[in-house]
């Protein structure tokens, strides 16, 4: 799966889960038992930090094609400049 789309769904699972709590909070007898409210509250919490750690650690949007195009272009010039001292035509 390609990083940009995990982030973007880490984003969408935090916002959601974001709102979840905030209703669940508004109205704790929704929940079946105190101990589903519990498990409930924890789990989005952790949806939240996952998303926030996800955006954290994501690169920089088109980082990676950047990275590769320059490393080709230096592969390139490095060539040339090999076969050049090597007195080959370029």
């Amino acid at each position: 799966m390609k990083r940009e789309i995990l982030v973007e769904q880490a984003k969408a699972a935090g916002q959601a889960a974001e709102h979840n709590l905030r209703v669940i909070v508004k109205n704790p007898d929704r929940m079946i038992s105190l101990e589903k409210y519990c498990d409930g509250v924890v789990y989005l919490n952790k949806m939240i930090w996952f998303a926030q750690e996800e955006t954290k650690n994501a690169h920089r949007p088109g980082w990676t094609s950047l990275k590769s195009h320059l490393l080709k272009q230096l592969s390139l010039i490095l060539n040339a400049v090999r076969r050049k001292s090597k007195g080959e035509i370029v």
